[in-house]
């Protein structure tokens, strides 16, 4: 499975050899690296040099260290990007308009890949957020729901690069689904007119409309956008 580092990179190589075995197949999720001893022997490398790249790819979500010392590749590979994108669009200093702005890109391709794919079990899940929605009164938990329903939407894409920058740019502004809904509410204005443009966005997906689906989520990112502006004072 692995072969002897040869190039003058050898941090890089390790990398790659490991990324190589995923992708050809011959390590799957949930897979156990061979033993560090074992690893570091066939790679002709120290052990502390292979624990400095494991540590790398444990930061970037492609493998999982458990108690003990155990490394397994990561059960959910396509969240690998969450953690890093999130790194850089901090260091960037992106401001939340310019993360909404990218989120909105995002959440319309999905939308539509969404109406593409959806299956009776994606159906079935979609209205059961939206009823829930329906039928709580607590303002954190329907804010949860809506966030639980634009994930869902996400995953149904699937798309895994697309999914993993969406999340990526989500974790920056983890709260702005209830920081606008307790604007509106702050602002005396009703949150119904979103909770209708989910359930316009969900019925398009379930009904496999991808046009209708796309500019359901067109209406509802702009919606955002514009409490952002005015909550920015843009």
């Amino acid at each position: 499975m692995f072969t002897e580092i040869r190039k003058e990179n050898p941090f890089q190589e390790i990398i790659d050899q490991i990324l190589e075995n995923v992708q050809s197949g011959k390590l799957h999720k949930g897979d156990a690296l061979p033993a560090e001893r074992v690893m570091a022997e066939s790679l002709g490398i120290s052990r502390p040099m292979l624990r400095e790249v494991l540590r790398a790819l444990n930061i970037l979500g492609v493998i999982t260290t458990v108690h003990g010392g155990a490394n397994y590749i990561s059960e959910n590979l396509e969240n690998s990007m969450i953690r890093p994108l999130s790194i850089l669009f901090r260091l960037n200093n992106s401001s939340v308009y310019q993360n909404q702005q990218l989120r909105a890109a995002l959440e319309v391709e999905c939308a539509i890949l969404a109406a593409r794919n959806c299956s009776p079990v994606d159906a079935a899940e979609l209205q059961l957020i939206i009823a829930k929605l329906d039928a709580s009164q607590d303002e954190s938990e329907r804010a949860d729901l809506d966030r639980q329903l634009h994930i869902k939407i996400g995953e149904m894409a699937k798309n895994p690069m697309i999914f993993g920058v969406m999340s990526a740019s989500a974790q920056l502004t983890e709260n702005i689904i209830t920081g606008i809904r307790a604007y509106i509410m702050q602002k005396q204005q009703s949150v119904a007119h979103v909770d209708e443009q989910h359930r316009n966005l969900v019925s398009a997906i379930i009904s496999h409309d991808e046009e209708l689906a796309e500019n359901c989520m067109k209406e509802h990112m702009r919606t955002i956008e514009n409490y952002i502006k005015e909550i920015s004072g843009m």
